[in-house]
């Protein structure tokens, strides 16, 4: 008897530890992207990213894939445009942004994509908002404008913002864009196919920009820490973290599940300080603070039912 309450403690507790995990490996991803400064062309690493991720779950998806190949066939314009939001628009401009702005500034800019989601899920579909999704809305987007100014509102005077900065928040828009569209694709097809789908379609996309930038920037080249990089963002990154914060979401519910957007953010600085050695400033805190207390109120107000939050960057 005390073995099945033992595990039964385990079973309610490993949606958590999953989350806590993944919401990590996903943080690796942008301090991983900061330290490489370039050293992979940024496409190239989304591009085999991508692709590296597509074969690690296709044998797992291939029956289902092969089941609901006349559906994908019907959804195709869906998928395409699922496809180069989250690949070349939404994880590609991570990757530029990175060229030009630090790891904690990026995951705490990421972080508001919760917000962005539901901000744009009105927008689109004109789904009501109540006043605890409004404010934390507001109070998230005071948090991204604090990093992009660096603390300093009078920038917005003279109009000196941080381009990474603001190329992760295009990055973060089309990423919660993405998230917005999930409630189109059919309930028969499973996240681990629909990623395989959205991963195949973006790579097909990005294809051409990424042979442009071979030609006129350079290529990839293939060494240790290309080979290893690639791996790790391709399986730990795009196939392990994902389908750990899906298994939570499912078991616990989007609201407990999407915990992992502060967590990411909190990750990404402390791994930023640590590894990379980069200062962690007041206005880093303050700005964490508000995307953080933000994404928590508007959280908290959102119906279960119809939220989507959790990406996977």
């Amino acid at each position: 008897m005390p073995k099945i309450v033992a595990l039964t403690g385990l079973e309610k507790l490993l949606p958590y530890l999953l989350i806590i995990l993944g919401a990590l490996i996903i943080a690796s991803n942008h301090v991983l992207a900061r330290y490489l400064d370039g050293a992979i062309p940024p496409l190239g690493l989304v591009f085999w990213r991508m692709i590296t991720g597509a074969v690690f779950l296709v044998p797992f998806t291939v029956y289902g894939l092969l089941e609901n190949r006349l559906l994908i066939i019907k959804h195709f314009r869906l998928f395409f445009l699922m496809g180069a939001l989250f690949v070349p628009l939404g994880n590609g401009l991570i990757y530029i942004a990175y060229l030009n702005t630090t790891a904690i500034n990026g995951g705490v800019v990421s972080a508001s994509q919760p917000a962005i989601t539901v901000l744009l899920t009105w927008f689109l579909f004109h789904e009501l908002i109540n006043w605890k999704q409004s404010m934390g809305i507001i109070i998230a987007g005071m948090g991204v404008f604090w990093i992009i100014t660096r603390g300093e509102p009078a920038a917005l005077l003279t109009m000196e913002f941080n381009n990474g900065d603001l190329v992760m928040l295009a990055a973060v828009v089309f990423g919660a864009m993405y998230n917005v569209l999930i409630r189109k694709v059919p309930k028969r097809i499973s996240v681990a196919q629909l990623m395989v789908i959205v991963l195949l379609f973006g790579s097909l996309i990005t294809l051409p920009f990424y042979i442009l930038e071979t030609i006129y920037f350079g290529p990839v080249k293939v060494n240790t820490v290309t080979i290893l990089s690639i791996l790790w963002v391709g399986i730990a990154v795009t196939a392990i973290a994902v389908g750990m914060i899906s298994f939570s979401i499912r078991k616990v519910g989007a609201n407990r599940a999407s915990t992992s957007n502060y967590l990411r953010a909190l990750f990404t600085a402390l791994l930023a300080v640590i590894l990379l050695g980069e200062n962690f400033e007041a206005f880093h805190l303050y700005a964490m603070m508000l995307v953080i207390g933000g994404v928590f109120l508007m959280t908290f107000g959102t119906d279960e039912k119809r939220k989507e939050l959790i990406n996977p960057k």
